[in-house]
């Protein structure tokens, strides 16, 4: 049996993002008591990101080879945290 890590798991396991050499941003795991498992398995949060590069953020992570996929939906906050869930939980298995 092959396992295959979700977009999400796959993002994760990078711990980072690194978009040129002095743009670096942190992924971490989306928890949110009301929401489902399969929800928390679709999302992750990049923090440090400003407001000009979030369409950028979003561009990466949607990028295939660099392990991401499809996204439903984002959200942002006053603090720079983009939250991302993907459509699909499935992903490549770059792990």
């Amino acid at each position: 049996m092959c396992y295959c890590a979700t977009v999400a798991d796959t993002l994760l396991a990078q711990g980072k993002l690194v978009i040129t050499a002095d743009q670096k941003f942190r992924l971490s795991a989306a928890t949110q008591d009301e929401q489902d498992a399969r929800w928390q398995r679709r999302t992750v949060l990049v923090t440090g990101v400003p407001e000009d590069m979030e369409e950028t953020v979003v561009m990466y992570l949607e990028n295939r080879r660099k392990g991401g996929g499809d996204i439903e939906t984002t959200r942002t906050d006053k603090r720079g945290t983009l939250m991302v869930t993907f459509y699909d939980e499935n992903g490549t298995s770059l792990l």
